[in-house]
């Protein structure tokens, strides 16, 4: 990968986890970026290096993840950025055991698990608030569920959700997992109890 093209999918990635509007996917990655635009980067040294990374796209990711406003030379130069990859990286590779990890924790009550009562928040982001549940098993479970418009509309007014939601909706198409698979492994421990 080119510095240049380093830098288009960093301006990507950035305004996917920063503007409400802007989808990675529907736009297949593309902004408003041009190679006069670049050269007269005073950083492109950074966006050099990071170009040599092995996977810049899940680098990108990870780390906008963990700090969406996140700028090129902390990613560039920061032991931390190595680190917070490689975490998400081994979340993403056990994935699967992950899940079953974080849902045994879970309530046994499948459908409480969602329920926002007196405008509280439901127990699956309470799991996932207290670093019980990751934020792969908190965006599945969601998914498959289709209860994020749900809780989008109980908790509406809600700080902490509608910065989480953006999160969520963001960053769930990033992961790649078998819904049927995930779907079997909910049914196992929700309907054995």
């Amino acid at each position: 990968m080119t510095p240049f093209e380093t830098f288009k999918l960093y301006v990507s990635i950035r305004n996917h986890f920063n503007q409400k509007n802007y989808d990675y996917f529907l736009y297949n990655g593309k902004s408003r970026t041009s190679q006069e635009s670049f050269e007269k980067r005073k950083d492109k040294m950074f966006f050099l290096k990071l170009s040599k990374h092995e996977d810049v796209l899940g680098f990108l990711v990870s780390n906008f993840l963990e700090n969406s406003k996140t700028w090129i030379k902390e990613l560039a130069y920061s032991e931390n950025a190595e680190k917070i990859y490689n975490d998400w990286l081994k979340r993403k590779q056990s994935l699967t055991y992950q899940f079953k990890q974080d849902i045994s924790k879970l309530y046994d009550d499948f459908n409480g698990l969602f329920k926002v009562e007196h405008n509280q928040h439901p127990i699956i982001l309470k799991s996932y608030l207290s670093g019980d549940v990751s934020l792969e098993t908190f965006c599945i479970m969601l998914e498959i569920t289709n209860s994020k418009k749900y809780l989008d509309k109980s908790l509406e007014s809600d700080i902490i959700w509608e910065e989480l939601s953006l999160k969520v909706k963001k960053y769930t198409p990033f992961i790649h997992y078998d819904r049927e698979k995930m779907k079997k492994i909910c049914l196992d421990k929700f309907d054995s109890k």
